[in-house]
Order: C-alpha cells, then sequence, then structure tokens
C-alpha cells in the first residue's frame, strides 16, 4: 500500500508541474448550469520541479490523524476515520468562497486532475479524495454539493465534507496541523476570507500522514 501511496504522491506532484494540468484547469468542463466564473475561481501554478521516480524514495509516517464526525455533500453526518480506512487518502482544506487563484482553487483543480489519472491507473479503488470546508458557516451541504459539480467530482471516491461546528473544525485542523485565520478589514469586520497556507495531505491506509 506504501507503493500506491508514492505513486499517488508523484501524480500529485506531477500535476503540478505539467503544462497539460494547467491548460486543463482553463479547459475545465462544466455542466452548462454551472457558470465557473461567477462562482468559483480557477487558479493555474506551474513551479519549476521535477517529482522523483516512484518507488524510488520512502515516505515515513508523520503523524497519525483522528477521525471527526463531519457533514459530506448530502448532509448525513459520516465519521472520516469510516472514509479513509484501509485506503490512501489525498486531503485538501478548502473553502468555495476562495478568491485567490493559487489557494483552494487550485488544490481543487489538481484534485479534479489527480481524479482523472487515478481512474486511468486504476488506482481510484484504493484511493479516496477528501475535501474539508474552513467555512462551516457559509459552506452548507447544498454549497458543496455544488461545488462538488464544478469540478466535475465522482461522489464514489472524492467526497467534499463541512464541520457541523466551528468547535468541530478546529479539532480537526488542529489534528492535521493545518492553519486558518479569519481576515478582517481595518475597521475588524470580517471579510468573508480567509487567511492559511495551501496544504494538500496524503495518508496511507492505516490514517498516517505520508507527505504534505
Amino acid at each position: 500500500m506504501l507503493r500506491r501511496a508514492e505513486l499517488v504522491l508523484a501524480l500529485l506532484v506531477w500535476l503540478a508541474v505539467a503544462p497539460a494540468a494547467a491548460a486543463a484547469h482553463d479547459a475545465l468542463s462544466l455542466p452548462e448550469a454551472v457558470n465557473l466564473e461567477d462562482e468559483f475561481v480557477k487558479g493555474v501554478f506551474s513551479p519549476n520541479f521535477v517529482p522523483p521516480v516512484p518507488g524510488s524514495y520512502e515516505l515515513p509516517a508523520v503523524k497519525r490523524v483522528a477521525g471527526f464526525v463531519l457533514r459530506d455533500s448530502t448532509g448525513r453526518a459520516v465519521n472520516t476515520r469510516q472514509i479513509t480506512a484501509g485506503k490512501v487518502a489525498v486531503v485538501s482544506f478548502i473553502y468555495t468562497a476562495c478568491p485567490e487563484r493559487l489557494g483552494c482553487p487550485l488544490a481543487s483543480g489538481a484534485l479534479q486532475d489527480l481524479q482523472g489519472r487515478l481512474k486511468d491507473e486504476g488506482l481510484h479503488r484504493d484511493v479516496v479524495l477528501l475535501s474539508i470546508s474552513f467555512d462551516p458557516g457559509r459552506d452548507s451541504p447544498a454549497q458543496l454539493a455544488k461545488y462538488a459539480r464544478v469540478y466535475g467530482a465522482d461522489p464514489a471516491f472524492w467526497r467534499f465534507m463541512t464541520a457541523p461546528s466551528t468547535r468541530v473544525l478546529e479539532g480537526v485542523l488542529e489534528s492535521y496541523g493545518q492553519d486558518r485565520a479569519p481576515v478582517y478589514d481595518p475597521r475588524g469586520r470580517f471579510t468573508g476570507r480567509y487567511s492559511h497556507v495551501l496544504k494538500v495531505f496524503l495518508l496511507d491506509r492505516h490514517g498516517y500522514i505520508r507527505n504534505i
């Protein structure tokens, strides 16, 4: 399973460096009823980095993350441990109102491309993609379902989840080591935006983070 985790990591890094992946963000196929430019902004990112060959390196365990009961895009309460158990998991934290082209839209675009690559490689039954919202107040299950449709998420293995409360979300963020801070204007009013470092987490089948 670690070999598969390394391949997933290599695919994820490949998405960040391949020109075709960047072009795919602009050529995103969307349902006619959804206007991406009105709702969610895409990102393009092309770092100058060549990933190592899968299997040529090891991924030591960083830490084990806890399981949390969150709501999925259908509104059901689901324990994240149940979703990720026995599978390699790629987890990202996003919020649907994120306006930064190199922020949440980039992470979602990378997972969209990774979804296709996993299917092409025949690995999709061994992997789960999980996008967790930073913004439980605005990102309702219905909003996440709309966002998922924008990115063509296959609900069979790409899940979108939101916390039932800020308290639960803080526990999730602490477990993963993901930062998140609300942004305020000069008058101290919340702008609707969050400051955070863009991270994508690779988990093994036992729930241990293997790479960030």
